[in-house]
């Protein structure tokens, strides 16, 4: 007579994991949105700790989760090519202003000789008197 195995010993043991694919799926959407960590666990619904144990076990979606956060930067700079292409020219001066700074920028920096800090000299006279009221 062979006996029946548990039923229990074939389930997992433990709680379910709340890093489900939906829930990959709605940390990966955030961070393709520019969202911190902070913001798209919270866009997740899980707890940060959950994602920092999660990515320690899964290296290459941390890595695939900063990748996805440039995502918007790239578009920006995408966006201020095109209008720069199409004669923009508030445009071109802001990005100007930002990328050739000692040339182009709005920025006004006063300095002692040779650019080093303004020296100031500060006397304090401290006059002493005998007269009591």
């Amino acid at each position: 007579m062979t006996k029946k195995k548990p039923k229990h010993l074939h389930e997992p043991v433990g709680r379910p994991t709340i890093m489900t694919e939906a829930t990959i799926g709605k940390l990966k959407e955030g961070f393709a949105q520019g969202f911190s960590v902070r913001n798209a666990c919270i866009w997740a619904d899980i707890n940060q700790d959950t994602y920092f144990a999660y990515c320690k076990k899964h290296p290459k979606f941390s890595e695939q989760c900063k990748t996805l956060q440039q995502k918007p930067l790239i578009k920006s700079i995408l966006v201020i090519n095109k209008a720069l292409n199409e004669g923009d020219v508030s445009t071109a001066k802001w990005y100007a202003e930002r990328k050739a700074k000692d040339e182009f920028s709005l920025r006004q920096e006063i300095t002692g000789e040779d650019g080093e800090p303004i020296k100031q000299d500060v006397k304090i006279e401290v006059v002493f008197t005998d007269e009591v009221d």
